[in-house]
């Protein structure tokens, strides 16, 4: 067995490398931390850089924006406007209260939507900004379907018999009048049918031969047609409950009187519960 023996030289290498490693672990002493005045200090620092980085953020925030809104860049250029019938190109501007040139992102979209909701032949909108310079509004309008008397004047009014607004001098239309005595909670879904039928050619007379269309507290819905007979008249009257099963036997009689060339003498042609009767004429 061989035996390692260390010389003096090997003792002083390792004396050496053992001193180095003990000035290693002197020199890597934690630095001194701060006392409380210095934390204080340090707080107050970063407190001060970081109000002054928000208001220079603020400032220049600021300034882009005025930049921005002031821009010609972004002037309205282009306002289309779509849906609209009733209510001319103008009119919807005006009542938008937006313009070519005004600054597109100035504008506060929802408001413009909201006052073109105001208006009462307004059922629906949307307006849309396109960047930079361009404005979209689709509208959808309400459809008037009669006239309806309210004190001395007369408004139009939709296929559920809501008033919508009232009718000034030099607006015309072709619609009949609508009187409603009780029309109950279905009489706006009655309406709405009935109209329907008319417009898909389902009753033997046209909206146009329409004069007025009355609810009545009996529950019965009544159509008069002017245009009969050289202008004598024709009441159709149907229980509203089951007015479309009650105008196919209408129809019925309808074409019976036609056919037997007695339908110039009706006055009234009535369906009530399974039967229809006709009122000829006095001097029928």
């Amino acid at each position: 067995m061989s035996t390692l023996t260390l010389g003096k030289q090997g003792r002083l290498g390792l004396n050496t490398l053992n001193g180095k490693a003990n000035t290693r672990r002197k020199t890597r002493r934690s630095a001194p931390r701060l006392t409380g005045p210095g934390r204080l200090v340090m707080r107050s620092v970063l407190l001060l850089l970081t109000a002054s980085f928000v208001a220079v953020l603020g400032v220049g925030l600021l300034f882009g924006y005025r930049y921005l809104t002031t821009s010609t860049y972004f002037e309205l250029q282009d306002i289309s406007v779509t849906g609209n019938e009733r209510l001319n190109y103008g009119d919807i501007l005006k009542c938008a209260d937006v313009a070519l040139g005004l600054n597109c992102l100035e504008m506060n979209v929802g408001e413009v939507e909201a006052r073109l909701s105001d208006n009462p032949w307004i059922a629906a909108v949307t307006v849309r900004r396109e960047l930079p310079n361009r404005l979209h509004i689709a509208i959808k309008e309400k459809v008037p379907a009669f006239w309806v008397r309210q004190g001395d004047g007369l408004y139009f009014a939709d296929a559920t018999g809501k008033v919508i607004a009232p009718m000034h001098p030099g607006e015309t239309a072709s619609l009949p009048v609508l009187e409603v005595a009780d029309s109950g909670e279905d009489g706006g879904a009655v309406l709405t049918g009935f109209l329907k039928s008319m417009a898909d050619h389902e009753t033997p007379f046209t909206p146009e031969q329409t004069a007025w269309i009355r609810l009545t507290s009996a529950h019965e819905l009544e159509v008069y047609l002017d245009g009969h007979d050289e202008g004598k008249g024709l009441t159709v009257r149907l229980s509203m409950d089951r007015w479309r099963l009650q105008l196919e036997r209408v129809k019925i009689a309808w074409r019976d009187l036609m056919r037997r060339g007695e339908f110039k003498d009706a006055a009234i042609i009535a369906a009530s519960g399974d039967k229809v009767w006709v009122k000829r004429r006095a001097d029928g």
